[in-house]
């Protein structure tokens, strides 16, 4: 490796050569500094030194811009997700003002027998909807037929269920394992907590990821 010229800085390394690139450089420095101790009874030239020290303080440079670099993206997200949420209360807000004051205008013009609204540049007219909407003063006499039950088991207990049943089209229907009435999901929490606790399960295990941390 040729000397290290003077001029260049750390800084100069840092902005022109990735994180990669610089520590490749320092394992090649490293290894010509012991070929060099090697062949001169221990001394290694000043050339190797300041190329040594220069990389070293560069890495470090380049380790704070990755560092800050992050940061400030972490800032800006959380910054986009502060502005998703106020924009979308805003929406929201804007929505339902929509909402009631289109619904008092349809009080307003139902009872004054108005079909039309003029103004000088716009006209609101009263049309009705193209779909009935459902309304529900009270449930006592609403037959069973129409409710459906929300039921939380464990697959075991759900098991003991059907089981149970009679042999019918329902028990079949209940049981199929590809069936479109019950859907099998995996708790994946309570499977890892059974885990942590020393259950050994077959197929399933506790790896432990890696992630990076600024401090």
């Amino acid at each position: 490796m040729s000397a290290l010229p003077m001029a260049i800085t750390a800084q100069d390394v840092a902005k022109g050569l990735s994180m990669f690139d610089i520590d490749e450089s320092l394992e090649a420095l490293v290894e010509a500094a012991e070929q060099e101790a090697e062949a001169n009874n221990g001394e290694i030239s000043e050339d190797i030194k300041t190329a040594l020290a220069t990389y070293a303080e560069a890495f470090g440079y380049k380790v704070d811009r990755i560092a800050n670099y992050l940061k400030a993206q972490k800032a800006e997200a959380e910054l986009a997700q502060r502005e998703a949420e106020r924009f979308q209360a805003r929406y929201k807000a804007a929505e339902n003002r929509e909402k009631r004051l289109k619904q008092m205008l349809v009080w307003f013009m139902i009872s004054r027998n108005t079909q039309k609204l003029r103004g000088s540049m716009n006209t609101i007219s009263l049309q009705a909807n193209s779909a009935a909407s459902l309304t529900i003063q009270e449930t006592t006499h609403v037959p069973d037929s129409f409710y459906r039950a929300k039921v939380e088991l464990t697959w075991p207990e759900w098991r003991v269920i059907v089981d149970s049943l009679p042999p019918s089209a329902l028990r079949d229907r209940l049981g199929a394992a590809d069936s479109k009435f019950v859907q099998k999901d995996l708790q994946r929490g309570i499977l890892s907590d059974a885990l942590a606790r020393g259950e050994t399960i077959t197929g399933v295990s506790l790896v432990k990821g890696h992630h990076v941390r600024l401090r």
